[in-house]
């Protein structure tokens, strides 16, 4: 008995040495996207897309929205807070023009998280983006209704609703409702949309928010490239 205390001991100190030496429990997703970058390098000054699962599973976003350069390095299971800490190393190297951005479900993953939860999470990498990159244009997906978390879809409501008041103020944010394509005609998510998880969504939801995005990118793509005069 005394070993296997022992043994589940040592396992642990080695584990928790492992997430400290790695920094966050994302590191080796975003190792694997510099690595990438050493083969397979994206362009510069071009549209960065980031967030969570919703948009790191996005596997066609390339081709559908093309020919706009549009690059992913969005990393599952990520909170508005992580995709601040990721500013150093996925934003500020590339040096996008635009930064389509999905995040703020998994903020809101329980109903008693605050709404303020995403939108202030938002503003930090906001914040944090612009110390660099004072004239990069922001792209932000409101968060998506989905049949797992309908309890938490009036808290995700008032978060877009805050970010929608934010963007109409800032020239440099753009609000693109990606949920209201997800909805019935009573307001409910179509099943159909979704994947077994009823969480993340099938390529007709992808479908749908090629729709919605793609005019309001190309729009904001055709500003950050137009000559000042």
């Amino acid at each position: 008995m005394l070993r296997f205390l022992l043994t589940i001991l040592v396992l642990f100190a080695t584990l928790t040495a492992s997430i400290a030496a790695d920094g966050n429990k994302f590191q080796k997703e975003w190792d694997a996207y510099l690595e990438k970058d050493k083969t397979s390098p994206p362009p510069s000054e071009a549209i960065l897309a980031i967030g969570s699962s919703s948009m790191r599973m996005w596997d066609s976003i390339t081709n559908d929205l093309a020919p706009l350069p549009v690059f992913n390095r969005a990393f599952g299971g990520s909170v508005t807070k992580d995709t601040v800490e990721a500013v150093p190393v996925l934003v500020i190297p590339y040096k996008p023009k635009v930064i389509l951005y999905y995040c703020g479900d998994n903020d809101l993953g329980s109903a008693k998280t605050s709404p303020d939860d995403p939108v202030n999470g938002f503003k930090n990498f906001v914040t944090e983006v612009r110390k660099e990159l004072p004239n990069v244009r922001f792209v932000y997906l409101s968060i998506k209704p989905s049949p797992k978390r309908t309890d938490s879809w009036p808290n995700a409501q008032k978060a877009n609703a805050m970010i929608a008041e934010l963007a109409a103020k800032d020239p440099f944010i753009t609000f693109v409702d990606v949920g209201t394509v997800l909805l019935d005609d009573n307001g409910v998510p179509i099943p159909e949309l979704f994947k077994d998880d009823k969480l993340h969504m099938q390529p007709a939801g992808y479908e749908r928010w090629t729709k919605m995005v793609k005019p309001a990118l190309e729009k904001v793509w055709a500003e950050a490239n137009a000559k000042k005069k």
